[in-house]
């Protein structure tokens, strides 16, 4: 059976005689993983179409439920890639681990490809920002798997309008009506703010994490995020030492 499809890059792992195993996250939001046979060749003609997080047109071969099945073509459309762009690049290989473990082969949820392609056309746009774009993916990862209550109201009290002071496995959101707490645990002001802006706009303009409430909001849903999908990233690791 032969399939052809968009999709992103996620993560190309070497595989023997010089070839690569590739996952994508496809048009229709399900991950899938091939195999280029001599791809890591110098002479392979896709070479530059395996980079995380490139939009490409690729096609597979092979049986309908197979785990691994040959790619036959990969046609790069678009690349987020700044070159000399550390921090940018640093997220992009972030973005890419997050959305290979959070997709799943078989399932598709095609809410993950939109985010991923708005996030790779806004590291892009504005690689100066790339540190934004990737607490905006986490958010909205979040909210695609389920874990993000609504910030609209206090998950214990209801209320609309009081401070959130912290954010509960339990009740969610809640504030500080409901919830006394020591000034120095509780949760800074302007985070329900912060969450409405993540919540409204667009990838390109997603707010900077430079005041205390996003530093802290970005944190806390990081942590969220990560111990979801089973602890640190390799790629966060290096993204710590090197930017952070």
């Amino acid at each position: 059976m032969l399939e052809t499809l968009q999709a992103i890059v996620l993560r190309p792992t070497p595989f023997q005689d010089g070839g690569l195993v590739v996952s994508f996250l496809t048009e229709h939001g399900e991950r899938k993983a091939g195999i280029a046979k001599g791809a890591r060749k110098p002479s392979a003609k896709w070479v530059s179409a395996f980079e995380p997080l490139s939009l490409v047109r690729v096609g597979f071969f092979g049986k309908e439920q197979s785990d691994l099945r040959r790619i036959t073509r990969c046609e790069l459309q678009h690349s987020p890639l700044t070159l000399g762009h550390l921090e940018s690049n640093l997220v992009m290989a972030c973005l890419a681990d997050l959305f290979d473990r959070v997709a799943k082969e078989g399932v598709e949820d095609e809410r993950l490809f939109r985010l991923l392609s708005a996030c790779g056309r806004a590291l892009k746009e504005h690689p100066d920002r790339a540190l934004a774009t990737l607490a905006y993916a986490e958010h909205w990862l979040l909210h695609c798997m389920g874990l993000l209550p609504h910030p609209r109201a206090c998950g214990a009290c209801g209320n609309e309008t009081t401070p959130i002071v912290t954010l509960s496995e339990d009740h969610g959101w809640q504030c500080a009506a409901c919830t006394p707490m020591d000034p120095s645990e509780a949760l800074p002001p302007g985070i329900r703010e912060h969450l409405r802006n993540l919540r409204t706009c667009a990838a390109e303009d997603a707010p900077e994490t430079g005041a205390e409430a996003a530093r802290v909001c970005t944190e806390l849903l990081r942590s969220r995020l990560l111990k979801e999908l089973g602890g640190t990233l390799r790629s966060y690791d290096v993204m710590r030492r090197m930017v952070m």
